[in-house]
């Protein structure tokens, strides 16, 4: 009984010795060489989030080259290591491709949108990218993004591109929520936020969203706040009127 206790115990301290010696080995490396050593160690079958070769070449598929480097500053700072990825889970989850938004810098051309994973173990949620690198991503809080979850409500401050509505999703819950933005000198403004029942028995997200809002005048729309629904089954709803400054 003895020797093979001791037999055991001197196992468990080799697997211990030897996850010390990777721990040491692996904190003496600098931020730049663990990330080497993960991509390095990454199985065929896997990417890292931030492998944008594969980014452009399988999920955008030359489409449009995005560069995610204005994103990366403070990853060393923050120690943000990239996440491994199954290829074939990547792929399924990119196969929404892009939703067209029309113009929304003013530079008379058509932007699009689509979605990714985090970056980086950092993040939390998917984020929104638009196909105009000057354009910066909307970053969310939420893994049920999906392009057609942007709606393009137009040019509603009348200063030649669109502003959007990203409708965010907490995946099970029914209380959804509309974000309203605009793009002001190529930055994201949040404008307002209404709420959204989901199941309201009238309306459906995609298919009635353009009965939700409604331009006025210049800087000044209203949208249709469901924000819960009563016993008897009566929305609760308001039509809220908001003025961009």
């Amino acid at each position: 009984m003895s020797c093979k206790k001791d037999s055991k115990e001197t196992g468990i301290e080799i697997k211990q010795n030897h996850k010390t010696q990777k721990r040491n080995v692996w904190e003496s490396m600098s931020f730049e060489e663990q990330v080497r050593s993960i991509k390095n160690n990454t199985p065929e079958d896997s990417i890292t989030s931030n492998d944008i070769s594969y980014i452009n070449d399988s999920i955008l598929r030359g489409k449009f080259k995005l560069d995610i480097s204005k994103y990366q500053h403070d990853n060393k700072k923050n120690k943000c290591y990239p996440i491994r990825f199954s290829k074939k889970i990547i792929l399924e989850f990119h196969n929404e491709g892009f939703k067209n938004l029309g113009d929304l810098n003013g530079d008379k051309k058509e932007d699009s949108v689509f979605v990714l994973q985090n970056l980086n173990s950092c993040e939390e949620g998917d984020s929104y990218y638009f196909t105009d690198n000057n354009i910066p991503r909307i970053q969310t809080e939420s893994y049920c993004c999906h392009p057609e979850s942007i709606f393009s409500i137009g040019d509603i401050d009348e200063d030649g591109g669109n502003e959007i509505a990203e409708y965010y999703s907490s995946c099970t819950s029914n209380f959804k929520s509309f974000r309203i933005w605009t793009l002001k000198d190529n930055k994201w403004k949040f404008i307002e936020q209404f709420g959204f029942f989901y199941n309201n028995g009238k309306y459906e997200v995609f298919k009635d969203f353009d009965k939700l809002y409604k331009k006025i005048s210049k800087n000044k729309f209203k949208f249709l706040e469901i924000s819960d629904m009563r016993g008897n089954g009566e929305m609760v709803k308001e039509w809220r009127t908001v003025t961009m400054e």
